[in-house]
């Protein structure tokens, strides 16, 4: 948190023009999280979510204020959860894993359609930008700077400045999604992980940590976040798993021709 409000107070502008970007992102992932929650319940038989106007994805029937707050201030932050009422699922126990899957499940395949929306975004920027020498021009830059800035950049020569903040948002659509699935899948009431972990490790006839449990989880996972170690660990898995990516879509740009070896 002190980061953020060092760098906004450094660069009030650059960090202003990064939250006006990431926020639509942000609250999208969040609402197809919840809205996901919602829907596989009423499949499951709970209709709770849907007849609370819960099932949709419009942002402001998910969002909570503080944590809208936090993701703007620290860049983590939740929306409300779901309701769900477990007494009419179908089968106790697998629709609560399943319901508690949905969501991380929903932001793992819209971190995979981000990443391939920006494969296809970057490569028509090269193709519409295919002049003699600007292949190894490419591969110049990929080879000194992170993938991408690069890419960023060359949306930008290739179909203007808007085109760069579209890639942008995009962009931190993407890693926002893989941020809240790797968040919610940590075994700490009241996250989803803790459902999973419960379903199929302990096995408690209840699936709902008890209040104070609850309270004491949020409260340490709440300084945790504002501290900074949640940020710095899920910081680490995130570049490995987007340094993989971005290895995997130099190749297929590479075995496309638009980039040389």
């Amino acid at each position: 948190m002190i980061n953020y409000i060092d760098q906004f107070l450094s660069h009030p502008l650059q960090m202003l023009t990064f939250f006006l970007l990431a926020f639509p992102g942000r609250v999208l992932a969040l609402s197809v999280h919840e809205f996901a929650h919602a829907w596989v319940a009423n499949r499951c038989g709970d209709p709770t979510a849907k007849l609370m106007g819960r099932m949709t994805l419009n942002p402001l029937k998910h969002l909570d204020p503080l944590g809208t707050v936090l993701m703007l201030v620290v860049g983590y932050g939740w929306a409300r959860p779901v309701p769900v009422n477990p007494r009419n699922y179908r089968n106790y126990r697998r629709d609560d894993l399943l319901v508690s899957l949905a969501g991380v499940t929903m932001n793992a395949l819209m971190f995979l359609l981000g990443l391939l929306l920006m494969l296809l975004f970057f490569a028509l920027s090269i193709r519409r930008s295919a002049e003699p020498g600007s292949g190894i021009m490419l591969s110049a830059l990929l080879a000194r700077y992170d993938y991408y800035d690069v890419a960023i950049y060359w949306a930008q020569q290739s179909f203007g400045e808007i085109a760069g903040y579209a890639f942008q948002m995009l962009y931190y659509f993407t890693v926002t999604n893989l941020v809240l699935c790797l968040f919610n899948l940590l075994p700490v009431p009241p996250l989803d992980g803790y459902h999973v972990f419960n379903d199929l490790i302990l096995r408690r006839r209840q699936l709902f940590a008890n209040p104070q449990t609850a309270r004491i989880a949020s409260t340490v996972m709440f300084v945790l976040v504002l501290s900074g170690v949640v940020g710095r660990v899920l910081g680490w898995v995130d570049a490995r798993v987007l340094d993989g990516a971005a290895g995997v879509a130099v190749s297929a740009l590479r075995a496309m021709g638009l980039i040389g070896g």
